[in-house]
């Protein structure tokens, strides 16, 4: 078999795993489940790796593979997912306010808000595992920004004290949203080696567009 026959890696559930691990560890965190007063290794640490980088390294195997909307959507996350480490690593070491830091993720989950709808607009012809994890990330988005751009120095906010309960909608919606990750990345991988050795897939996402002949 030549090279140019062989069959490209898909590297979706790289992306959707990492991507949902982080989204995970985050809501975990949100929801109080862990003490707010310990250290925030608990988000850091995922969404550097698995947020920034690995969702990095599956947007460019995304651009190889000239899937535009993948590399675009990986990309982008792992933008944010890296500055969201980035800031909170330097609360710790004294370099940002807290205050300060919390309005800026705010305004990227506003602008997040945006870039989420449209990518949710695009799965609207792919597939419903898809479409159903994008439309809950939206909604993550928009009850994260409510709260943290409204929070004021006294700990308050638009959604309640911060920062239980103001984010734990967030947190629980993003629970959510982490167990349609594991739907469209278990169909990628298991649907992949299914295939390949000659069986249908067994986990359905339900495609929405119709491709052209």
């Amino acid at each position: 078999m030549t090279d140019e026959n062989k069959k490209k890696g898909d590297p979706t559930a790289l992306g959707i795993f990492a991507y949902g691990f982080s989204l995970f560890a985050l809501s975990i965190y949100a929801i109080g489940f862990f003490s707010f007063s310990t250290e925030s290794i608990v988000m850091i640490a995922p969404a550097l790796f698995f947020g920034g980088v690995f969702l990095l390294i599956a947007s460019t195997w995304e651009y190889n593979n000239g899937n535009t909307f993948g590399a675009t959507a990986f990309g982008t996350y792992s933008g944010f997912f890296l500055v969201f480490a980035f800031a909170h690593i330097g609360i710790k070491l004294g370099w940002f306010a807290p205050l300060i830091v919390a309005h800026m993720v705010g305004i990227m989950a506003l602008a997040f808000i945006v870039m989420t709808f449209i990518y949710w607009v695009g799965s609207l012809k792919m597939n419903l595992a898809l479409n159903l994890t994008l439309f809950f990330l939206l909604i993550v988005f928009i009850l994260y920004a409510i709260p943290l751009l409204s929070l004021t120095p006294s700990s308050t906010t638009a959604m309640g004290a911060f920062p239980a309960p103001a984010l734990a909608p967030a947190g629980w919606v993003g629970i959510i949203d982490s167990l349609f990750t594991m739907w469209v990345g278990a169909a990628a991988i298991i649907n992949d080696r299914w295939e390949v050795a000659g069986s249908r897939g067994p986990i359905p996402v339900f495609p929405l567009g119709k491709k052209k002949k």
